[in-house]
């Protein structure tokens, strides 16, 4: 990674990225949220967490939740709040909170939204999170204009690396270089 030329702030940046959309597709999975982008459905069956409305919610948990309907509309291109957040509004204090982790992981910094958008996609194919996957798309084609063309592009990369990483961890490879530092490579 220090070789992209990002030095240790955009490492950090990628990480938390990863972290953060890696604990997202745990949620999703956890609480078995189906895929509701662009559509909203919602859950059912014995096991389904039934999301909260809008409505019900007070104070920063309803200020939280009118910055995230802004947010899919520009963001997903959909018209609603996605099922992630109104189910994590059980917990307001959790759910304005993730939602303010977001804003700080995912808005540009030493990377832009663009590549921390594909870093998130990255993971969450990786996780084999079907909604986490689907809304990552969502944000990669409505927030970057990625076609067809592009998201299969981005998704040999990441088939490309996964396989990579197999390979190297079966064989137990060690990697070459075990002392580089970001100032090896760019300044910071």
């Amino acid at each position: 990674m220090l070789r992209l030329g990002v030095g240790e702030r955009g490492v950090s940046e990628i990480l938390a990225v990863a972290e953060h959309t890696a604990g997202l597709c745990a949620l999703a999975e956890s609480l078995r949220l189906p895929v509701d982008l662009p559509d909203p459905i919602e859950p059912s069956g014995p096991y389904a967490v039934r999301p909260v409305a809008p409505a019900q919610l007070e104070g920063e948990a309803a200020t939280a939740m009118a910055e995230i309907k802004d947010w899919a509309r520009d963001g997903l291109g959909v018209d609603h709040v996605p099922l992630l957040w109104r189910s994590l509004a059980h917990l307001p204090r959790l759910m304005a909170s993730t939602w303010r982790k977001e804003r700080l992981v995912m808005s540009a910094g030493r990377l832009d939204e663009a590549a921390k958008a594909c870093v998130a996609f990255a993971v969450a194919s990786f996780k084999q999170s079907p909604y986490m996957t689907a809304y990552t798309t969502a944000r990669l084609r409505r927030s970057q204009g990625l076609d067809d063309k592009a998201m299969v592009e981005l998704a040999g990369s990441v088939m490309h690396y996964v396989s990579f990483n197999t390979i190297s961890h079966g064989m137990l490879l060690e990697p070459a270089a075990t002392e580089m530092r970001a100032s090896d490579f760019v300044d910071s």
